[in-house]
Order: C-alpha cells, then sequence, then structure tokens
C-alpha cells in the first residue's frame, strides 16, 4: 500500500524537503518547520482525494484489460491495433485531462497553508 502524500517544506533559505504529516524538519540555516501546522481535515481530504484518483486509474486500467481479454477472445488479430490505440489514447489525451484536475483539486485544498518557521 501506498504511504500518506507528503507535504512540501521550502524554507527561506530555498532547501525543499518532503515530510510527512505531523513531521517536524531543521533546515540547514537553524530554522524548524513542523507540518502539525497543516489543519488535519485539511490533509484527510487530501488523502480522499488521492485515494480515489489512485482508485480511478486501476478501475480504468481494470476496463481496459477486460476489453483487449474480451476483444483477444474474439478476434486476437484486432488486439495489434487495440491495444497501441487505447494506450495512445490514455497518455496522449485522458492521461493528462485527469492529472491536470487532480492538480487543481489538490490546489484548491493547499491554497490558505501558509507554514511559518517556527
Amino acid at each position: 500500500m501506498r504511504s500518506s502524500p507528503k507535504i512540501t517544506i521550502t524554507c527561506d533559505c530555498g532547501e525543499q524537503r518532503k515530510l510527512d504529516y505531523g513531521e517536524s524538519y531543521t533546515c540547514a540555516c537553524g530554522k524548524s518547520w513542523s507540518t502539525k501546522q497543516v489543519p488535519a481535515a485539511d490533509y484527510e481530504a487530501i488523502k480522499q482525494l488521492d485515494r480515489r484518483y489512485r482508485r480511478m486509474g486501476w478501475i480504468a486500467f481494470g476496463a481496459f484489460g477486460l476489453i483487449c481479454v474480451a476483444v483477444g477472445l474474439t478476434r486476437p488479430i484486432s488486439l495489434l491495433f487495440l491495444i497501441p490505440a487505447g494506450m495512445m489514447t490514455w497518455f496522449t489525451l485522458f492521461r493528462p485531462m485527469v492529472r491536470r484536475r487532480h492538480w487543481r483539486a489538490i490546489q484548491a485544498l493547499t491554497r490558505r497553508w501558509t507554514l511559518r518557521a517556527e
């Protein structure tokens, strides 16, 4: 199972670090950062959104697999066209669209966060 989404902390000196929720970090410049400043409800909403995003990817992959099996059992030669066309459609059309929607939803939830050094 995949771990929870990481929270990216960018220090004023420019150093970035990805932390788990509730984790603290002291930068090389001496500033301390804590992800406990992030509201628990917001982080839980992001975890749910991330789970749904991944679940929908597996469902789409499973559906495409079932279609390939059905076509392979009835007309195996058609798989020479179906698999490349399906993958090209997924990677050039649907995947970028799904990723943009996911990224915008995450940004809408994290826009209010302003973590301060402790």
